[in-house]
């Protein structure tokens, strides 16, 4: 028995230890590319945001030049009126454009503002639009990452108890719980080979 038992133990052990030694390189090198995803995301995230709060200040220094406007044509200054006009934002001035066209005294339907989203795009919103895209694609490929970090981790811990059973079968008397032993640990290693083999491999 000992002259094919104790090789397949060996070779077993062998080949358990070398895949548990790929399982959790594979697992670092996996995890250490979703933590680097993830900080990428919220560094994307803290720059839409500051890009958005500048957005909203462009908007309210606007909307303050825009309500100055109104009021010195409603007081009949249209010099001060047109010298508020004339400093408006690129983005104001077609918005504010259209807004005048619309028969505004006729029509129950116009925004009370040039700045309703229909006509009015404000400052930076594509820039927002796109740092939040990368943010997003970011953050779903360091879950995905993750979670092939983690299935690298999961089979480490299989291949470990391979090598224990794989070791422990030798030092049982009875023959049966030796072979069950042996048994287990050769169908516990075919599965996690399958499994790991399934998965992707990060060689960075």
């Amino acid at each position: 028995m000992k002259r094919w038992f104790e090789p397949t133990c060996a070779i077993l052990m062998a080949l358990a230890a070398v895949a548990t030694a790929w399982c959790s390189y594979q697992s670092s090198s996996w995890s250490s590319e979703s933590s680097d995803l993830a900080s990428e995301s919220a560094k994307l995230h803290r720059e839409s945001n500051m890009i958005h709060l500048d957005s909203r200040q462009i908007e309210a220094m606007q909307t303050r030049l825009f309500m100055e406007a109104i009021d010195a044509q409603m007081d009949g200054n249209d010099k001060l009126a047109k010298f508020y006009t004339a400093r408006f934002a690129d983005e104001l001035q077609p918005a504010y454009a259209k807004w005048l066209e619309l028969d505004l005294f006729n029509n129950l339907d116009a925004p009370p503002t040039p700045f309703s989203p229909v006509i009015y795009t404000p400052r930076f919103d594509q820039e927002i639009h796109d740092s939040r895209a990368q943010a997003t694609r970011a953050e779903q490929r360091s879950k995905i990452t993750g979670h092939t970090a983690s299935s690298y981790l999961g089979n480490t811990v299989s291949l470990a108890t391979v090598l224990l059973f794989a070791a422990m079968a030798e030092k049982f008397d009875q023959r049966r719980v030796r072979h069950g032993s042996l048994a287990f640990a050769v169908a516990l290693f075919l599965y996690s080979s399958v499994r790991a083999a399934m998965l992707p491999v990060n060689l960075s």
